[in-house]
């Protein structure tokens, strides 16, 4: 591990190989694409320092100011007889120097299950024979796999997970970002086990963690809703009522209604009935005239006489 602006040298060891470093191919692994590139940077050295005779043994290169994008995986591979041979690699990290004042930007933490639904990371739930399991993913933002040391502590216990690199997009210009994955058992997720993700950088420690939401939380929210809503509107329906009656405006009710028309009917009944006794009085009296004019022109007939 190397800060950024030192001079990183990187050996290969020639073994049982008759070659020469100047036929020596330096290459480094591409972190978006997994591939061997040949890389231009490098200060090769010719000469080997350990040579007998007509072969050499150990070669070098030289990458002068490295910058931490130079961090990565390094192969050195030599040619004999038509087939060609890789070494076993090495791993430079490059650091950034620490900043005025001593103040390092910290790498940022990002959390993600199946359950958030973020369009951007597909994550699927995957199943074995015996039990299912939930995978998570903590993604490491601003810094890149050799910078961080990156773990798990899933209910205190502490798990490895798996570490590699990956690029914001295809663009010349992305940037390179740390992911960590990891696989959680189905019924450790359901009982809502914290899942903390760990990231050490520069000798210090950031964590996020990581919980199942629980559904209940829910329909709690929502049955408080529909509560407040009814208890609100019986406030609503109180107050409009005390102003009516405030304002004088009675309220009418079902109860005054069928009083009021029981007593329309009932006066009704009784003009009725007052109507039909007036008719009965008018027909007695005409028939008390009728029987007063016979009589009296009866009085006044001649008197018969018999012979």
């Amino acid at each position: 591990m190397v800060k950024a602006g030192d001079t990183v040298t990187l050996k290969c060891y020639l073994v049982e190989l008759i070659t020469y470093c100047y036929s020596v191919i330096w290459m480094k692994v591409d972190p978006r694409t997994g591939t061997l590139i040949k890389i231009a940077n490098l200060k090769i050295d010719n000469n080997s320092e350990d040579g007998e005779g007509e072969q050499d043994k150990l070669c070098s290169a030289t990458i002068t100011k490295a910058t931490v994008s130079d961090s990565g995986m390094y192969y050195c591979s030599a040619v004999q007889s038509e087939t060609i041979h890789t070494g076993n690699g090495s791993r430079v990290v490059v650091t950034e120097r620490e900043r005025t004042q001593n103040i390092t930007e910290p790498p940022a933490i990002k959390l993600l299950s199946p359950s958030d639904g973020d369009g951007s990371v597909v994550l699927t739930t995957l199943y074995n024979t015996a039990e299912s399991f939930i995978p998570l993913l903590c993604l490491v933002l601003k810094v890149v796999p050799s910078q961080v040391h990156v773990f798990w502590l899933i209910d205190g216990r502490e798990c490895s997970g798996l570490t590699s690199s990956t690029w914001i997009d295809n663009s010349d210009s992305a940037t390179e970002f740390t992911m960590n994955q990891i696989l959680v058992q189905a019924e450790e997720w359901d009982r809502g086990v914290q899942c903390t993700c760990v990231v050490e950088f520069e000798g210090n420690s950031i964590n996020k963690t990581l919980i199942k939401r629980n559904d209940s939380t829910g329909m709690c929210t929502m049955v408080l809703y529909w509560i407040s809503a009814a208890a609100l509107l019986t406030i609503i329906v109180a107050v409009t009522v005390a102003v009516c009656r405030y304002r004088g405006h009675p309220v009418v009710t079902d109860a005054d209604t069928r009083q009021r028309g029981t007593g329309t009917e009932s006066r009704q009944h009784q003009s009725g009935r007052l109507g039909e006794a007036r008719k009965a009085v008018r027909s007695s009296v005409s028939e008390v005239q009728y029987a007063t004019l016979d009589h009296i022109q009866f009085g006044r007939r001649p008197n018969t006489i018999i012979q």
